[in-house]
């Protein structure tokens, strides 16, 4: 369905987004140690998280479902999504990540209709609207969207129409799509094995290039540069005591403490986290609940 608000789908049956399915359960391994403690998904961005950013773009439609897939803090991962949107959410929880192929297997009675897929350690501006006027027109049964690459990073090409596109996190599937998935008993490979298995039933991914920004949010470092790219920030329930110094850019998150003497330059203190007297915090990102000395 293509909206500028929320609308009956009822007249376009054919344009139907049933849900949209956000990965929240990877292991994390580039965010580490960032990750020990909650997903990606749950890391601040402007007044919200990345996953709190990607819930209210895709809030606009007229859904059945949220899901949620979740390994880590599924309950931080559920509150988030309620705070961004009303409707049915749904928590798929996973003991360990079985992969996006693994996720849609244990739950096909789940993807009767186009599904979105969205991973959640990125930011960018999706373009809905336009997204889904493409699948639908174009009889897609498995859009992608791309981008160009960053001018940081070195990232794998996505190979579609003899191109090499920057995949930039965001899926629509048909039934179809997750039904193989399930038929196949695939646990790994999305757009290796399970873009195997629809080529050789005729299904071809087809591509919405959008020339809009992406950032990576999932490396410490690229998380702090695109954070303290936005300026500088102080949680309003921070404690800064005296005498400290900050330098350059910095984000200081919900309930931190900047103890005496201590030093912040170019870096961000995540939720809770405390820089005891004197220390220094220096081009680096301070985990949730931890402590410097």
């Amino acid at each position: 369905m293509i909206v500028t608000g929320k609308r009956s789908t009822v007249n376009f049956p054919d344009r139907y987004i049933q849900g949209v399915l956000f990965l929240t359960a990877g292991y994390g391994t580039r965010a580490e140690p960032l990750s020990f403690c909650r997903p990606k998904a749950l890391l601040p961005w402007r007044d919200t998280t990345l996953l709190g950013s990607l819930v209210e773009q895709f809030s606009i439609l007229d859904l059945e479902t949220m899901a949620f897939n979740a390994s880590r803090c599924p309950e931080l991962v559920l509150q988030e999504g309620s705070r961004h949107w009303s409707g049915n959410i749904k928590l798929l929880f996973e003991e360990r990540p079985l992969g996006l192929p693994g996720t849609l297997c244990r739950n096909r009675e789940m993807f009767n209709g186009h599904w979105i897929i969205s991973n959640t350690d990125m930011v960018l501006d999706v373009p809905v609207e336009e997204m889904l006027e493409f699948h639908f027109t174009s009889g897609s049964k498995w859009t992608v969207l791309t981008g160009n690459f960053p001018d940081y990073g070195n990232y794998s090409g996505f190979p579609v129409n003899g191109r090499s596109r920057h995949y930039l996190g965001i899926s629509i599937i048909s039934p179809e799509v997750a039904a193989f998935a399930a038929q196949e008993q695939l646990a790994t490979g999305f757009f290796t094995k399970l873009r195997s298995v629809a080529d050789a039933r005729g299904i071809t991914v087809k591509e919405y290039f959008a020339d809009t920004e992406w950032l990576d949010m999932g490396e410490i470092d690229l998380f702090r540069k695109h954070l303290l790219s936005r300026g500088s920030y102080i949680h309003p329930s921070a404690r800064i005591h005296d005498e400290v110094v900050l330098e350059g850019f910095y984000w200081i998150g919900n309930s931190c403490i900047v103890s005496s003497g201590a030093l912040i330059r170019n870096s961000v203190m995540l939720e809770g986290s405390i820089l005891l007297p004197g220390a220094f915090l220096v081009d680096d990102v301070l985990p949730w609940f931890s402590q410097r000395s």
